[in-house]
């Protein structure tokens, strides 16, 4: 990435005519005025960096000979390669970071790590976040575009960045600039392509780095989103080991709640996803101490607060429902595509369907066993009827929410070419541009929906054709965007519909 100076934020029609344009949203008056469609305005991202990264992999490969030359000997010499590597190399790693995890690559909007650059423009020569964005960069790249001979590059750099974050760890002043948790998070990326266990491990490191920082590191947006992001990285560690969510963290977020819109969908999940690990923790360690009851209770209780969530994003983050009855099945499951505004919008959808998953699954669990078990002659007729209400609604529910979250992957993945205009049409409509499935999944995609689908893929309500077409995604994402464990999660799913991945 190049930062670009001044450049005109005029829409497309305007630039064309070299016209002043008054930037009005969601249309120009401009354009309005000469009865033209306005085309709309230019990512504010892209209008800050230049990419250069096709460039920067097209030379990296004219090089690959080379390079390889260059670590054969460096393998002679030593076991692994020195730490000062090649400027130019480093560069790679860090535009190709860029790209992937703030621009977003070909998503419709951006990235996974989408806020670095308040920290990166702040902080950005900080040797730690640069030594981490190029480490990760660096072996996304060598794996995206399969060259092996990146990956001892990546590793060494890697171990660079891993020595500034613990040099930074112990100054009472470096420790608790954003850079160094930013730098932390970012190495967590690293991780998760490796061994979920080291990553689990890394996480608890971070959300112990995020404790430390305390109640004043709510100063900007940027620190907002960073705890944001550690505390839904680690919902999901804990749910993984089974542990209860750390209250340090629950406490912390009464401090950040006076620097966050409380009304909004995304804040309120973000508060919600800790009580459904404590509550999956509670209802997975049980041993019968708690009655069924008790846990039922507040399984419902998390439930009712997620339908409050949803009832808000159907506002605040609408989409739209296509279909398409021609659509190639590898990319679009059942003909369906959901038409979401933004990358985000799908990210936060998402992120609730997984809590609605596992806290319905939970749910489906005690009324079943409550049911099928010598507890059915003891209940009252009153609470035996509503036992089996709630037991349909819920197996109802969840094969909804399967479906929708398999509508949302094609956008996200950049499979079809969705518009980023929410249509209140009632009409199905068709949001399909036929073109080849893409070699290279964005990385930012790949991680937002890793557990997504792993989770509607270990659904117990989802069928065997679903479930194929899960993990034929998930081997995309492990191929293509070199998350090597989601192709360990894929073997989970194949175990569990006693499947192979080519079976007809």
């Amino acid at each position: 990435m190049v930062f670009r100076g001044r450049v005109s934020r005029s829409c497309e029609n305007c630039r064309a005519v070299k016209r002043r344009c008054d930037q009005q949203v969601p249309h120009c008056g401009q354009c309005r005025r000469m009865g033209e469609d306005c085309p709309g305005y230019r990512d504010e991202w892209e209008l800050m960096f230049r990419n250069q990264t096709d460039m920067t992999i097209k030379r990296s490969k004219g090089k690959s000979t080379r390079r390889r030359a260059v670590v054969k000997t460096q393998q002679n010499n030593t076991n692994r390669p020195g730490h000062g590597l090649a400027p130019g190399v480093d560069e790679l790693g860090v535009n190709y970071f860029l790209h992937n995890f703030v621009i977003g690559g070909k998503s419709p909007s951006h990235g996974y790590l989408n806020y670095i650059p308040a920290v990166y423009m702040a902080d950005g020569e900080h040797p730690t976040l640069v030594s981490s964005m190029a480490a990760v960069g660096l072996v996304a790249l060598a794996r995206s575009t399969q060259q092996p001979e990146l990956v001892q590059y990546a590793r060494a750099k890697y171990s660079e960045a891993i020595g500034h974050v613990n040099h930074a760890l112990a100054s009472p002043t470096e420790s608790v600039k954003d850079s160094t948790l930013m730098a932390v998070i970012s190495l967590g990326v690293f991780e998760l392509g490796f061994d979920v266990d080291l990553w689990v491990r890394h996480v608890q490191g971070a959300a112990a780095l995020v404790v430390l920082r305390g109640k004043k590191q709510f100063t900007s947006k940027a620190s907002i989103l960073m705890f944001n992001q550690v505390r839904a990285d680690m919902v999901i560690a804990c749910l993984h080991t089974v542990q209860p969510f750390p209250p340090e963290i629950v406490e912390l977020q009464q401090a950040a709640t006076d620097h966050s819109d409380t009304s909004s969908a995304f804040w309120l999940l973000g508060v919600l996803a800790p009580r459904c690990a404590n509550v999956f923790h509670r209802f997975t360690r049980n041993t019968g101490e708690i009655p069924w009851l008790e846990l039922l209770e507040e399984a419902t209780g998390v439930q009712d607060d997620i339908e409050h969530i949803a009832s808000l994003l159907e506002v605040q983050a609408p989409y739209t429902t296509t279909y398409e009855s021609t659509a190639d099945p590898d990319r679009v499951y059942n003909g369906r595509v959901d038409v979401y505004a933004s990358f985000w919008a799908i990210r936060v959808w998402n992120n609730m369907r997984n809590c609605q998953i596992i806290v319905s699954q939970i749910v489906c669990s005690l009324l079943t066993t409550a049911l099928d078990t010598d507890l059915a002659p003891d209940l009252a007729p009153d609470l035996k009827a509503y036992c089996r209400a709630k037991l349909k609604e819920t197996l109802q529910l969840l094969v909804k929410i399967g479906d929708d979250m398999l509508a949302s992957i094609p956008q996200a993945l950049g499979l079809t070419s969705g518009s980023n205009t929410i249509s209140t049409q009632s009409k199905p409509q068709s949001s399909m541009n036929p073109s080849p499935l893409p070699s290279h999944t964005s990385l930012s995609a790949g991680l937002m929906l890793l557990w997504c689908l792993y989770t509607v893929g270990m659904s117990p309500v989802i069928t065997s054709k679903a479930r194929r077409w899960v993990i034929q995604r998930m081997t995309d994402i492990g191929k293509n965007a070199g998350i090597s464990f989601a192709l360990h999660l894929v073997k989970d799913l194949v175990r569990s519909d006693e499947l192979l991945i080519d079976s007809p």
